[in-house]
């Protein structure tokens, strides 16, 4: 993905440079009345890469897999990612056909399949409002229905968002890029970050926590027991309820903020 991400960004300048002068060329009206699309693919092999004018963008598919996990859940995909908490185990993957279909759930991991034969597409849309550039992995979205997952880590990209969690304890690891959003209650919050992913737990009760920021990503939470902060990255933690005993070592250059 982060291949196809620079060769749309690098298309997509060329375009916004070199399309001033043709959109004269086409005429006001015309880009008006349509859209252009150019889609560039990148071969697995590395063979190389080619651009040709597009049309109709494939619709989104649907595929559900089985749930094998227990109380741990690994993500390391680019996606967007939804966890309920359930007792209709499964994992719902939709998306274009060429990312869903490298999705793969074993032993509690959901990862994205690196095959060679794997053709890389992203897309560049240019239109009356502006030029917009978009991959399929961007479109790749993740649902993972479990009941007892307690443990989360988050390794690559993926956009989690954690709802209706209701279980005695919470341990999130990030260290990825990927940020968290997490609704529910719980008694004990542990928290790990290493990366640059940003979490906002404010609306998941909480009593007890310990957290340990060594990266750059942000956190945002509200327990009312007994906390415990590192800090030795650069990111900050804002504290939006005032806990009963706050402990804390600095020796980054993030700050803790009381609401």
């Amino acid at each position: 993905m982060i291949r196809n991400l620079v060769i749309i960004t690098i298309t997509g300048l060329v375009l916004a440079l070199v399309g001033i002068g043709g959109a004269f060329a086409l005429g006001g009206s015309d880009l008006a009345r349509h859209d252009f699309t150019w889609v560039v693919t990148e071969d697995g092999h590395n063979d190389g890469v080619r651009f040709q004018r597009g049309g109709a963008i494939p619709a989104d598919i649907s595929k559900t897999l089985a749930w094998d996990g227990d109380d741990r859940l690994v993500l390391d995909l680019p996606a967007d990612v939804i966890y309920v908490q359930g007792a209709q185990a499964g994992v719902v993957v939709s998306g274009p056909a060429s990312a869903v279909n490298r999705v793969r759930v074993s032993n509690g991991r959901v990862v994205m399949d690196d095959d060679a034969d794997n053709q890389e597409r992203g897309y560049v849309r240019w239109s009356a409002s502006g030029i917009h550039a978009w991959s399929d992995d961007d479109r790749l979205k993740v649902t993972v229905t479990a009941p007892s997952v307690r443990r989360f880590e988050v390794v690559g990209s993926s956009d989690l968002s954690i709802r209706g969690y209701d279980q005695p304890n919470l341990a999130l690891n990030i260290s990825g890029s990927g940020d968290v959003e997490i609704e529910g209650v719980t008694k004990t919050f542990t928290a790990e970050v290493t990366g640059s992913g940003d979490t906002d737990a404010d609306r998941l009760d909480i009593t007890d926590a310990t957290v340990d920021l060594s990266g750059s990503g942000d956190l945002r939470f509200g327990p009312t027991g007994e906390v415990q902060v590192d800090i030795s990255g650069s990111g900050d933690i804002d504290l939006t309820r005032r806990p009963a005993q706050l402990r804390q070592e600095l020796s980054g250059s993030g700050d803790v903020e009381e609401g």
